[in-house]
This record gives structure tokens, C-alpha cells and sequence, in this order.
């Protein structure tokens, strides 16, 4: 009875992303990153260091079907310290070929207040090292961002955390520290009519990120675990790109800055004291114009499987 209660629900709640567009998180992993984690309400009763498989899947820009697997290693250290550490990869296939890569390696750290009332205040810091320089290609032609494994920067990353036993309130930001990657795609280059559907993104220049989440525990019976909640996303400025057939100084990108806004939910199951599953999945309510970096998702479906010890 348990485990049709734990299909059902997960049923109920990722189905419909299938037919709606949604921009997703800034970068794969920054909206779950240590503290911005979606709340869990056995976290005070989880074992020191556990290890996550992520099987991140969805349907991207133009049909591009990406698969972003991920291994995440977390240790909390004690009652004010925990570390986490995430390692990424990824497997793109669309119309313009495919793709495989290493993605990002991020590293952070959490710091937890003295808990003087119902509410747990903690802070993060943390940075993301791409494993890739965004410049993959196929043959001898360039990719759009939607094939590449990371964005090709070197991020900054810091939040602070408001939670209790039902609710989790979080902000953060994601800020690029080393500008351009080293995307060199323009539509040109392949002169067909499914390129010109791609945003260009040469010398692609990023600009950063602030997140808004608000989470509410719906559900914490026995073993089972359903958390909803809202995510926003506020792009803080126009990306850039330079076409050398015109000249080499920056072209904004109209309408990639602004707000996206996804609702959020997260099933998970506990088998035993060892082993959880869990299940996560987002509903946009408003998306940015363009999303040249690739990250836009018509569903987005991640399977995760932890190990605790």
C-alpha cells in the first residue's frame, strides 16, 4: 500500500510537465546545492555522509533529448558544518548531431546558526569548476549551448537558508567569475534552417543569477516524504555573443534576462535506515524570452537513489 501510494503520487505530480515548457534551474545542480536543497523533514535524523546517484533527464530547445547524470558525495561534519561535493556529466542528441561530456564539479560548505527557536538559519559559499569549455562539436562544426555538458564558467555561489519542520525559505546567488566561455556557434556556420532556430553564442558571455525558493513539507508519513514548493529565477542582465563576420564587440541577446517562476515538488521514499529514493520535478508559470545558455526543459524528470552511512 505504501509503494502504490509513493507511485501515485509521483504520477500525479510529474505527468503533466510533459507538455509545458520550463526553463528549469540557473545551472544542473545550483537549485540543490547544499542548503538550497529541497526541505527534507527527517534531514535532522539522516546518517553523517551519504551518497546520491541523479539520473536527470528531459526534452530541451528543438526536441534535444538531454541526459545529465550526477554523483553527489555529503558529509555533515557536525551540528554547524557540513560539505558537499557534486560531480556531473552529460549526453546530448538532437538535430544537429550529438554530444557527450564532462560537466561541472561543485564544491560548497554550509554553516549552521545555533538553533535558539523553531527556525534553523544556515549559510552557504560555494563555487562550480567546469569540466568543459562549452566547445564541443560535432565533425568540424560547432554546437549550440543546448548540446554542451556546462557552461564553460567558473561560478561563485553563496545563499543563506531559513527552515522549520514544514517550511523552507532560501535565496542564493550564482555570479560567472571568468566571463567568456569558449562557445563558438553561430547559425552561419551550418546554414540550414534548423541551425537558425538555435540562439548564436559565440564567445558566449553569461550573466549571473539570483534565486528565490519557498518550500512546504505536504506530506511526512512513515516512510513517505512530498515536498511543494515555488522557484524563481531572476537573470540578471542580457547575455552576449560576437559574430566576427560583423565586428568583435558584444551583441546583447533581447529577452534573455528577467524572471522565471517554476513550481516545484519532491517525492521521497524511505526503503531503509541505508536507502532512499526520490523523485523531483518542476511546472513553469513564467519563463524568460530566450534562453540562449540551453537550459530550457519541455519536462524535466530526475530520479535520484541515496545511499546514507
Amino acid at each position: 500500500m505504501k509503494i502504490n501510494l509513493f507511485l501515485l503520487l509521483t504520477a500525479a505530480i510529474f505527468l503533466p510537465v510533459k507538455k509545458i515548457i520550463a526553463q528549469g534551474c540557473s545551472d544542473a545542480g545550483f537549485c540543490t546545492i547544499g542548503n538550497m536543497n529541497q526541505h527534507d523533514a527527517d534531514q535532522a535524523n539522516q546518517k553523517k555522509q551519504s551518497l546520491t546517484l541523479i539520473l536527470s533527464n528531459g526534452i530541451g530547445d528543438e526536441n534535444v533529448f538531454v541526459f545529465t547524470p550526477g554523483i553527489q558525495y555529503d558529509n555533515k561534519i557536525n551540528k554547524k558544518w557540513a560539505i558537499q561535493a557534486k560531480l556531473t556529466a552529460n549526453y546530448a542528441n538532437g538535430n544537429l548531431g550529438n554530444a557527450t561530456g564532462l560537466g561541472d564539479l561543485f564544491l560548497s560548505s554550509t554553516y549552521t546558526l545555533d538553533k535558539k527557536t523553531n527556525w534553523e538559519t544556515s549559510f552557504l559559499l560555494g563555487t562550480k569548476i567546469p569540466l568543459n569549455n562549452s566547445d564541443i562539436r560535432t565533425g568540424n562544426k560547432p554546437l549550440p549551448m543546448q548540446y554542451q555538458s556546462s557552461l564553460g564558467t567558473a561560478d561563485l555561489l553563496a545563499g543563506i537558508s531559513i527552515t522549520n519542520k514544514k517550511w523552507a525559505f532560501a535565496t542564493a546567488v550564482q555570479q560567472p567569475l571568468t566571463g567568456t566561455n569558449r562557445n563558438t556557434f553561430l547559425p552561419d556556420y551550418w546554414n540550414t534552417a534548423a541551425a537558425n532556430k538555435y540562439s548564436p553564442t559565440n564567445t558566449f558571455k553569461r550573466k549571473g543569477d539570483i534565486l528565490l525558493k519557498a518550500g512546504y513539507t505536504l506530506i511526512t508519513k512513515n516512510k513517505l516524504n512530498l515536498n511543494i514548493g515555488l522557484l524563481g529565477i531572476y537573470h540578471l542582465g542580457r547575455d552576449t555573443y560576437i559574430n566576427g563576420n560583423i565586428n568583435n564587440k558584444a551583441i546583447e541577446l533581447k529577452g534573455s534576462e528577467g524572471i522565471t517562476l517554476n513550481g516545484t515538488a519532491v517525492v521521497k521514499y524511505k526503503l531503509n535506515n541505508k536507502f532512499s529514493i526520490a523523485l523531483a520535478g518542476g511546472v513553469p508559470f513564467f519563463v524568460r524570452e530566450i534562453r540562449p545558455d540551453g537550459l530550457t526543459r519541455k519536462f524535466v524528470l530526475s530520479p535520484e537513489i541515496i545511499f546514507n552511512f
